[in-house]
């Protein structure tokens, strides 16, 4: 923005909020999460359904999700669950490290009383002392804006979990198939996106610049959702990143609320699909 100042007067620049990993200050939510989020969710009955029916061999399996530090996205694979014993059993969140030791606790009570299990952690998911799961110490990468980038957690996780429970224990790791997959889209994530983008033109048109539109939930007085625009300094949202706020999750750090899921059922559009049950 300050580039744009100096190069003159007819530069406006209007930020529009667009990212799967919805940790953008200054807004409800980002365009591009609720498709996310679906495809995380979908994925997740699906992998959940598969496990299930693979038990005798296949018991316990890891998803993988994006997310650096920010758990919005594989927090999304807790919206797959439909009743208390429904998968995922546990989701881990960067918001909230958590030790091996105390993973292999959480995961073996799951299975003992279950049979299986399904996980879902992020793709950077700390241990108490800071440093990712099963990582060495040096990023595999760092990206131009200093973005580190370690060896796969679920990965070695699925390592570490197999030779403590002595069962087959199976990773699944989407990439960036998460924020691709088309046949994903959330219809209210479709018109929203639409939405900002449209309102940004008009700010610019009409010589505003230096904000970002923002997208901001009506208050829950009925069951309808309902979102208005507004704008935000681009000074408050960047450098910024909006964590998962802790009443989004559970006391044990080992999944979500209600609050969560009040929070993002709307933004997936359409209900999931869902599948009947033979006993």
């Amino acid at each position: 923005m300050q580039v744009a100042a100096a190069a003159g007067p007819t530069l406006k620049v209007v930020g529009v909020p667009k990212t799967i990993d919805n940790d953008l200050a200054g807004t409800d939510h980002c365009p591009g999460y609720g498709s996310a989020a679906r495809f995380v969710a979908q994925v997740t009955r699906e992998t959940a359904f598969d496990t299930r029916a693979m038990r005798a061999t296949d018991p316990i399996r890891l998803i993988e999700v994006m997310g650096r530090h920010a758990g919005w996205l594989p927090g999304a694979a807790w919206l797959a669950r439909q009743s208390e014993d429904d998968a995922p059993h546990l989701v881990y969140v960067p918001e909230r490290p958590r030790s091996v030791e105390a993973i292999v606790d959480d995961v073996t009570r799951v299975y003992q009383r279950l049979g299986w299990c399904v996980i879902a952690l992020c793709e950077n998911q700390p241990a108490p002392d800071g440093a990712v799961l099963g990582a060495s110490g040096t990023p595999r990468w760092v990206d131009a804006f200093g973005h580190a980038y370690f060896d796969s957690p679920a990965q070695w996780l699925a390592q570490h979990l197999q030779a403590a429970l002595k069962v087959r224990v199976r990773f699944d790791k989407p990439g960036t198939i998460q924020r691709m997959a088309t046949a994903y889209v959330s219809s209210t994530d479709q018109a929203e996106a639409e939405l900002v983008g449209r309102q940004a033109v008009r700010l610019a048109a009409d010589g505003v610049s230096g904000v970002m539109v923002s997208l901001n939930r009506e208050p829950r007085a009925t069951a309808t959702y309902r979102v208005t625009l507004g704008t935000v300094p681009l000074e408050i949202v960047a450098n910024q990143q909006r964590r998962l706020p802790a009443e989004y999750i559970n006391d044990d750090g080992t999944g979500l609320t209600d609050a969560f899921v009040d929070y993002a059922t709307p933004l997936l559009g359409e209900r999931l699909p869902e599948f009947e049950r033979l006993g």
